[in-house]
């Protein structure tokens, strides 16, 4: 006779709502506790307390999670001072590792579905208040200025994860964005 072992996470009652709130509240805080890479549905079903299974069912994975979790809006103040950003960004990824963002943005094979996703995430949380910053300060054509510092940025960063250039990945951060500097700067000038 085998016995079955029950898990010792208290499980919720229940709720469609609670549920999906309490899978997006553990994966925001797994993803930024330990990055995409690192996350596991696991973890992140027990920290919400239901069956890791849900996060299929409500999100269709951890990447619909991530974007979900994106989509509601970031914990931290993001400073959009395009020097600053810039550095936020870089540092984030080294730090953290890619995303589904990050790589989305670099993947040239993208579905239709997913290039929307992508492209309204990063609209929303990244390029709408870069493109206000640049056309407060009188910057010419704005919304190109933003699309270039943020591709510079994720070529940066993902040239640097891969290793494909070799003094790029090994360079300390802090000399990269010193070199990068006059560059983001004019972007972010009138």
């Amino acid at each position: 006779m085998t016995s079955s072992v029950k898990a010792t996470t208290a499980r919720r009652p229940h709720d469609s709502a609670a549920t999906r709130q309490a899978l997006l509240g553990a994966g925001r805080a797994v993803f930024e506790e330990v990055g995409y890479d690192r996350a596991t549905t696991r973890e992140i079903g027990e920290r919400a307390g239901v069956d890791p299974a849900l996060i299929a069912r409500y999100f269709e994975g951890k990447e619909g999670l991530f974007l979900a979790t994106l989509a509601e809006g970031p914990d931290e103040e993001i400073d959009f001072e395009p020097s600053a950003l810039f550095a936020f960004l870089l540092e984030r990824w080294d730090e953290r590792g890619h995303s589904p963002i990050s790589r989305a943005l670099a993947s040239p094979a993208l579905t239709d579905e997913a290039r929307r996703q992508v492209s309204s995430v990063v609209h929303d949380r990244l390029l709408e208040r870069l493109v206000e910053v640049l056309r407060e300060r009188g910057v010419a054509s704005p919304e190109l200025r933003a699309d270039l510092l943020l591709a510079m940025a994720v070529g940066v960063a993902v040239t640097r994860a891969n290793g494909t250039l070799e003094t790029l990945a090994r360079t300390p951060r802090d000399e990269v964005l010193a070199s990068l500097g006059p560059v983001v700067d004019a972007l972010g000038s009138a």
